[in-house]
């Protein structure tokens, strides 16, 4: 049942009423209910995973917090567990894979039996919610947590699936489901779910059939460079409104029960530089590796700079693999590493010999491009479906290899159309927040509000399509 879905917003609806009209002390069964019914309605044969994770977690937080002197040891144990279940389904066929192709370069070949294991939807994010809570547990960050809060927090059904990736000392504070209705939940909440409804449907879904067809393997040799930089763009910005139109969702659906879920994205195609980039993107995972991995690494070494760059290519790159089981993720990632890199050279190097450039709107401008450029052909090889089409399509990015454009206009049309919206959506933002502000609360609630909405439903409604799923679930 996709967010985007007639079934899922009709049932919303009914889900919210009865859940408002319901006494405070019945909501958290009922909601823990619901997550677990939704999660069925994709697979039930994993409706237990999430559970299974949580139970472990729980079970070795609890050594944690009861047994100090084996603190360590079960907080290890339990991230172990963890990813062993993650790597278990997730990356279980890229290992057989890579083990069977460096066994083969000395001329062995073992017979490894296959085994199909579909990947569970939000795996990924449950995951590093589990190892989140051990690691704070043991950190004392976090206290008792009972197991009915951990299975609401792991199973809450708008961010289960694809995120925003949330912590424990965040969330299940606000589980008691005990404020009072505030007309502002419902205002705020039908916000962003019609905003996240435009984007998936006007924008990603628009982009989403150039896209494919620009990146089918056979058009890599034959696109020309305006091609495939257009395809960068085209890619970069359906994943963009494609994931940010999930989270709006997300944080909607859990805005009309009261519960607030922290912001995933800010205008990213605005960062003025790499790092400015990773604040922007995807904001709760780039926290959650800052916090949980970034940060631990480099206290050991007292930001040296050798292994501080070290570090951040390491990081990149497992940012990489937790997007998905292949090699072109993991470039991906050593490509943001590189970015992050060469930003921190400049910075040491401006602080003394360059320090009266480095404010200068020139070396501004110059970041914002490379950053804007960087990002852009970082995603053909996290698009591409192999790494020889990856390296064909990049090349032409730098070498001139024709300026003709080869596809219908409406592909460079729609892409510009895109591109344009991306740019602009930080002051339509400002916008409306003055018209609201200096509007008449009458016209505001009777006039702009419903007017708002009834277009962003027409997009929703007119640009329909039901077979294009959101991206991040494959990851």
């Amino acid at each position: 049942m996709a967010f985007n879905s007639y079934s899922y917003l009709i049932g919303l609806a009914a889900v919210v009423a009865l859940f408002w009209a319901l006494p405070a002390r019945v909501r958290r069964a009922y909601v823990l209910v619901l997550s677990v019914a939704f999660y069925a309605s994709w697979d039930w044969r994993y409706t237990v995973l999430p559970f299974a994770i949580c139970l472990a977690a729980f079970l070795f937080a609890r050594m944690i917090a009861t047994r100090p002197e084996q603190g360590r040891r079960a907080l290890t144990s339990g991230i172990a567990v963890v990813l062993a279940a993650l790597a278990a389904f997730k990356y279980r066929a890229f290992l057989v894979d890579n083990a069977a192709a460096a066994l083969a370069v000395f001329g062995r070949h073992p017979a490894i039996p296959a085994v199909a294991l579909a990947l569970p939807l939000g795996i990924s994010f449950y995951s590093f919610e589990a190892i989140s809570f051990l690691i704070d547990t043991r950190q004392r960050r976090v206290t008792t947590v009972s197991f009915t809060d951990l299975a609401i927090f792991v199973s809450f059904w708008p961010h289960l699936m694809a995120g925003p990736i949330v912590r424990v000392r965040e969330l299940v504070p606000q589980l008691g489901f005990d404020r009072p209705f505030d007309e502002r939940m419902l205002t705020r909440g039908l916000d962003r779910l019609i905003l996240g409804l435009a984007q998936k449907n006007l924008l990603a879904n628009n982009l989403a059939g150039f896209v494919d067809e620009t990146f089918l393997p056979r058009a890599a040799a034959l696109n020309t460079t305006v091609d495939n930089w257009f395809a960068a763009i085209a890619f970069g910005l359906q994943i963009y409104f494609d994931f940010a139109a999930y989270s709006n969702m997300a944080i909607g659906a859990a805005q009309l029960v009261g519960i607030t879920l922290p912001e995933n994205f800010n205008a990213p195609y605005h960062a003025r530089t790499p790092p400015d980039f990773w604040a922007r993107w995807h904001m709760t995972l780039s926290r959650w590796i800052r916090d949980y991995v970034f940060f631990p690494i480099n206290a050991r070494f007292r930001g040296a700079p050798g292994p501080l760059y070290a570090s951040l290519l390491g990081t990149m790159a497992l940012v990489g693999l937790w997007h998905g089981a292949g090699w072109g993720f993991v470039v991906w990632g050593v490509m943001h590493g590189v970015f992050l890199v060469l930003y921190r050279l400049w910075e040491a190097a401006s602080q003394d010999r360059l320090a009266r450039w480095r404010s200068s709107a020139v070396v501004v401008a110059a970041w914002r491009l490379f950053t804007l450029a960087a990002v852009t052909a970082a995603w053909i090889p996290f698009r591409a479906a192999t790494l020889g089409q990856a390296a064909t399509m990049m090349r032409t990015l730098a070498v001139p290899h024709g300026f003709r454009p080869t596809y219908p206009v409406n592909f460079y049309l729609v892409t510009i159309l895109a591109a344009c919206v991306a740019a602009l959506e930080p002051f339509l933002a400002q916008v409306l927040s003055r018209i609201e502000s200096r509007t008449p609360t009458v016209v505001h609630w009777f006039v702009l509000r419903p007017a708002l909405y009834a277009v962003g439903l027409l997009l929703f409604l007119i640009f329909d399509d039901r077979d294009t799923q959101f991206i991040y679930f494959q990851f």
